[in-house]
């Protein structure tokens, strides 16, 4: 029997919601609502306590989805969430059939904790992005543009400070064995770590000496670990000419003049 048939017998479908959660394209969640593990698409998805608020026209592009609050999926968001967006992929099918639909595509947005037991996932869909307002770019003295993207240019492995240990944190702060280098170079970069293989990415507060200020705390970071850092920019363009020597690729204005020409100036 194909899909259809099964979608809408009144007693051959067996209906099975599948749930696949994919971290950074590398590492692979998959739960099913049925009541014992499934064997589908060459994987095993494991049977869990996993259900949906449900599809129906005007529910918008949000979805949320319960589950035990012991799953490796909520685990992820207990503290700092990952780098990358969980996405999330789910389908349906029905039991003794090989033909499935896509239901569901959208990105982990929230982890809520509802209860010891349960947490709920708030997700939205891929659509959902095509609706935002798109950023504009504005005018000002300080460079718009973000460290190392396609309009700054600069090439973050030039500037990689690399294998660099950790010997001592305290929750919001890390110190490293850093070579001769002045404080204030990492202030507003970014460090670079692996966690089960997978590469994640925190923001660098103040650096002082070889102590560095981690945005988020330094949650899944460990004595002995070693990470690359790279430096940061206040968006000056004497940082961007003297640090960078990319003051050609500059998106400020730092000659606006400092009266407006649409300002009231009373001369008399």
């Amino acid at each position: 029997m194909s899909w259809n048939q099964f979608e809408y017998s009144t007693n051959n479908g067996k209906p099975l919601t599948l749930y696949e959660f994919i971290r950074n394209e590398q590492k692979y969640y998959r739960y099913t609502n049925a009541d014992r593990n499934i064997d589908f698409n060459g994987v095993t998805w494991i049977s869990e306590a996993i259900s949906n608020t449900g599809l129906s026209i005007g529910t918008g592009n949000s979805l949320e989805i319960t589950l035990p609050s012991t799953s490796d999926v909520v685990r992820l968001f207990r503290g700092v969430p990952p780098t990358k967006p969980v996405v999330i992929k789910m389908y349906q099918l029905h039991e003794n059939d090989n033909e499935f639909r896509v239901i569901w595509v959208g990105k982990i947005q929230e982890v809520k904790r509802e209860s010891i037991e349960k947490a709920k996932l708030i997700t939205a869909s891929i659509a959902s992005s095509f609706e935002r307002s798109g950023l504009r770019l504005t005018y000002g003295r300080s460079c718009p543009y973000a460290l190392y993207d396609h309009n700054c240019r600069i090439w973050q492995d030039n500037y990689k400070v690399a294998n660099i240990e950790i010997i001592a944190l305290d929750g919001a702060n890390i110190t490293v064995n850093l070579p001769n280098i002045a404080s204030g170079y990492f202030s507003g970069g970014y460090m670079e770590f692996y966690i089960d293989g997978i590469k994640e990415l925190r923001g660098l507060k103040a650096h002082v000496n070889n102590v560095i200020g981690i945005l988020g705390g330094t949650q899944g970071l460990h004595k002995g670990m070693h990470i690359n850092l790279y430096p940061g920019c206040d968006k000056t363009i004497k940082t961007c000419n003297e640090k960078f020597n990319n003051h050609l690729n500059y998106g400020g204005q730092p000659h606006i003049p400092g009266i407006s020409p649409f300002t009231i100036v009373k001369l008399f």
